[in-house]
């Protein structure tokens, strides 16, 4: 046996070879059984408190760890055999980028999971939809953090200067932001109207000569709904430093119509019209308090009665819009109140002007 331990293969013996094997299959055993451990004993232990952390955690560390003591049970082995002082540093390295590696790679699965179990739920009772869109910005953004501050650790353990790096990066970017100007000041225009918050999804604004309701808000641009039923997409850095008319803030739609009414009625079929204008405003429902009715000119034939009224916020405009001018068509009709006919000029077939 001991002849046997003493053979020597690739310059070490068969003792140092036989060791660093049990070390990287013992890493392998070990991880296994702790996986099994996570999967059966645990995980069945964790599920019995009300806390959900417990088994957020688990779950994101789980694999991790395996793979991480696996990698320990590599760099144990190999650090029986005393490689070659010019081969060891770089197999150091190379555990030591997949560790790192491992260990963003259990950060992100475990902010994922607080995500899911904490976050999203949260934002799906609110009202507001921005933060909908806000969410995975903020996902993806701490994720490229994580796997930026691990691919760091990756090159300062390769060795190299990350400094000399970052500050040719730094060069490099100045040129992209150039470039890139506008793509950037779309970005930060987003950022203000999720800070600002000017309009939410669903909301009808004006802005830009353009009249619609916002239909998606996105990093780069936002997109409006036209009254023409068309989709305008609008860059976002437009819309931050841009005037902004948001027409669903409003607490009522103003409507304002001119009625001109047949001057042959006289006195009492202005007055009569105006009495029905009122009692209608009065009694239909979608309507506001602050309806005016007032004669406020004369034309060449015809008494002109300026009707204003107020749409409810949440009403919806055109329906209730409808319902008031048929419920005026009717009223008028029962009460013989006649609208202006515009006087025509023809001619007969002497050319004499008739009325």
């Amino acid at each position: 046996m001991q002849e046997i331990l003493g053979m020597t293969f690739l310059g070490k013996s068969m003792e140092q070879w036989l060791l660093a094997l049990a070390y990287i299959v013992g890493g392998f055993v070990v991880g296994i059984l702790v996986s099994w451990i996570s999967r059966n004993l645990l995980r069945r232990a964790f599920a019995r408190t009300k806390a959900r952390i417990d088994d957020i955690l688990l779950a994101a560390i789980s694999k991790p760890a395996v793979a991480i003591i696996v990698f320990l049970g590599i760099r144990m082995g190999l650090d029986v055999l005393t490689l070659e002082p010019g081969v060891a540093p770089w197999i150091n390295k190379g555990l030591a980028i997949l560790i790192a590696g491992t260990v963003a790679w259990a950060l992100v699965k475990l902010f994922d999971g607080i995500v899911e179990e904490y976050l999203v739920p949260y934002v799906a009772k609110t009202e507001s939809e921005i933060d909908d869109q806000l969410l995975p910005i903020l996902r993806k953004a701490v994720k490229i953090t994580v796997w930026m501050a691990a691919v760091i650790f990756s090159i300062k353990e390769a060795g190299y200067d990350i400094g000399a790096i970052l500050a040719g990066l730094g060069i490099g970017g100045v040129a992209i932001a150039l470039a890139a100007k506008d793509t950037l000041s779309n970005f930060f225009g987003s950022i203000a109207i999720f800070v600002d918050k000017p309009f939410m999804i669903n909301d009808r604004v004006k802005v830009a000569g353009f009249d619609g309701t916002v239909v998606d808000i996105g990093v780069r641009t936002s997109r409006l709904k036209t009254m023409d039923n068309r989709i305008v997409t609008l860059p976002n850095a437009l819309l931050a430093s841009g005037a902004i008319e948001n027409v669903s803030s409003e607490p009522s739609t103003k409507v304002s119509t001119v009625l001109e009414l047949d001057r042959a009625m006289g006195h009492d079929g202005v007055e009569r019209a105006i009495a029905a204008l009122r009692d209608i405003a009065g009694s239909l429902e979608g309507l506001d308090e602050g309806t005016v009715v007032a004669l406020t000119g004369f034309g060449d034939s015809s008494f002109k009665v300026t009707f204003i009224v107020f749409v409810r916020k949440g009403m919806d405009y055109f329906s209730t819009l409808n319902g008031l001018n048929l419920e005026i068509l009717k009223r008028f009709a029962e009460g013989g109140i006649d609208f202006a006919v515009p006087t025509r000029l023809l001619r007969d077939e002497r050319d004499k002007a008739v009325l």
